[in-house]
C-alpha cells in the first residue's frame, strides 16, 4: 500500500511539473509572438526608438569589437586550420572551397557570434530587466501609458539582431582569410586558386543561411533574457536565479536552433 502511494505521489509530482512546464512554454511563445508582432508593425518605429536602437548597437557590437576580433582570429584560425588539415590528409583539395564556405558561413560564424553576445549582452539585459521588475519601474512606465515593448524591449531586440548579423559577417570573413593561410601552407595553394574555389562554392543559399540564422539567433538571444527578467520573483535575491535560469534557457534554445538547422540542410 505504501509503495502504491509513493508511485501515485511520483506521478502527481511529474504531472504537476509537466503542467507548469507546458504553461511556461505557452506563455513564452505568447510573449515571443507579441514581440514579433511589434517588430513588424510600422507604428512601433518612432524617432525616440530609433535613437535607442543606435545606442544598443553601439553597446552590443561596437564596444566588443577588440575582444571579438581577437577571439575570432584565435578560435576561427585554429578551427579552420584543423578542418583544412583534415581535408588535406584525405586529399580533398578540390572540395576545400565548399568545406570552408559551409563551415565558416553556414555554421560556425553565426553560432559562435550568438554565443559570445549571449554571454556578454544576454546576461546584462536579463539583469537589467530583472532589476527594473523588482524596483517596480516597469509598473511605473505602464502606469504612465508607455508601451514597454516598444520603449524597452524592441530596441534591444533589433539592436541584437543587427549586431549579431554584422559580427557574424566579420567572423566569417576572418575565417575565410585564415583559410587561405592554412591552404597555402598545407596544400601549397595560390591565392587565385583559393579565390576561384570559394567563388565556385558560395551561393545565394549560403548567404541566406548566414543572414537568416544570424537574425534568428539575434532575436532569440535578446528575447529570452528579457522574458526571464520579466518573470523574476519579488526581492533582489531572485535576480541571480532569474539570470541563471535565463542563460540556461538561452543556451538550450541556441543549440536547438543550430541542430535543427543542420537537420534541415541534410534533408
Amino acid at each position: 500500500m505504501m509503495k502504491g502511494y509513493r508511485v501515485l505521489g511520483w506521478v502527481d509530482t511529474l504531472g504537476d511539473r509537466t503542467i507548469r512546464w507546458s504553461a511556461g512554454v505557452r506563455d513564452g511563445m505568447r510573449f515571443t509572438l507579441v514581440c514579433f508582432a511589434h517588430l513588424i508593425r510600422p507604428s512601433s518605429y518612432n524617432p525616440a526608438m530609433r535613437t535607442i536602437i543606435i545606442k544598443q548597437i553601439y553597446f552590443t557590437a561596437v564596444e566588443i569589437i577588440p575582444l571579438f576580433l581577437m577571439m575570432a582570429v584565435i578560435f576561427g584560425s585554429v578551427i579552420i586550420g584543423a578542418v583544412i588539415a583534415l581535408a588535406a590528409s584525405y586529399d580533398l583539395e578540390e572540395h576545400i572551397g565548399s568545406i570552408i564556405i559551409t563551415f565558416a558561413i553556414d555554421e560556425f560564424a553565426p553560432f559562435f557570434t550568438a554565443l559570445l553576445i549571449a554571454l556578454r549582452s544576454g546576461a546584462a539585459i536579463n539583469t537589467e530587466i530583472a532589476v527594473m521588475k523588482v524596483n517596480r519601474e516597469l509598473r511605473t512606465l505602464d502606469a504612465y501609458g508607455i508601451d514597454i515593448i516598444d520603449y524597452l524591449f524592441l530596441p534591444r531586440i533589433i539592436g541584437g539582431m543587427i549586431s549579431i548579423t554584422l559580427l557574424s559577417i566579420v567572423f566569417a570573413i576572418i575565417m575565410i582569410c585564415s583559410g587561405y593561410i592554412f591552404t597555402f601552407f598545407y596544400m601549397d595553394m595560390y591565392l587565385f586558386t583559393y579565390k576561384r574555389l570559394l567563388v565556385d562554392a558560395v551561393g545565394m543559399a549560403d548567404l541566406a543561411i548566414l543572414f537568416g540564422k544570424s537574425l534568428l539567433f539575434g532575436f532569440v538571444t535578446i528575447t529570452i533574457p528579457i522574458y526571464s527578467g520579466l518573470k523574476t520573483m519579488e526581492g533582489y535575491s531572485a535576480i541571480p536565479i532569474s539570470v541563471l535560469q535565463g542563460m540556461v534557457k538561452l543556451f538550450i534554445a541556441l543549440f536547438f536552433i543550430e541542430v535543427s538547422s543542420l537537420q534541415l540542410q541534410l534533408l
